[in-house]
């Protein structure tokens, strides 16, 4: 019977959770203008902050935020490029903007103050200062070997100006047919780029 009301309970905090989710994205959209894929991710990261805790979002200490927090540590075996550190800062931010909204939600997001609970809770710095490994780098063999091979005109196209202009794949798909000038010389054509700041 315990067992029961204990899930009972669980779910009424779980539910009632929930709905603060859904109050706080609401609230985020209208101050700022939130991406979807954000959303998602705010919504997942306070969903699992709020099943790992099982009590009610005004309910959680200092003590529990760390316990979570510390949840998402990985040991020098299971991820000896310390990513989790980046994982750990992420819901950090989210759970900190979160919790200020949450104890002042009148107040404008550049006025909340820190609640109890977020003091001395800091970010953590990386020991790495690039993730990528000169080996994960393409060779211009690799890219050679790639293009030979690539049945698509379009993923070459597309592979060989990204590698030539060295533009993220974002700033590379706001182009448009006005951003690029076809010229000749000699008996060659090739086409530049204008560069509208990307």
């Amino acid at each position: 019977m315990d067992n029961v009301i204990q899930e009972h309970v669980i779910y009424d905090i779980q539910t009632q959770n929930q709905k603060i989710i859904k109050d706080y994205i609401e609230a985020r959209k209208t101050e700022t203008n939130l991406a979807t894929s954000t959303q998602k991710v705010t919504s997942y990261t306070l969903n699992r902050f709020s099943r790992h805790e099982k009590k009610y979002f005004k309910d959680i200490t200092r003590d529990g935020l760390l316990s979570f927090l510390n949840s998402l540590r990985k040991s020098e075996t299971q991820d000896p490029n310390h990513k989790w550190i980046g994982t750990y800062n992420h819901c950090l931010i989210i759970i900190s903007t979160f919790f200020k909204w949450l104890y002042n939600p009148q107040v404008g997001p550049n006025e909340r103050e820190k609640p109890d609970v977020l003091l001395n809770i800091k970010q953590l710095t990386r020991k790495e200062t690039l993730t990528y490994k000169p080996t994960d780098m393409w060779t211009q063999e690799d890219d050679l070997l790639f293009l030979k091979y690539c049945p698509s005109k379009r993923d070459r196209c597309y592979h060989a100006i990204s590698r030539d202009s060295s533009c993220r794949p974002h700033e590379l798909l706001k182009l448009d047919i006005k951003s690029v000038v076809f010229k000749v010389a000699g008996n060659r054509q090739y086409a530049e780029r204008k560069s509208r700041g990307l």
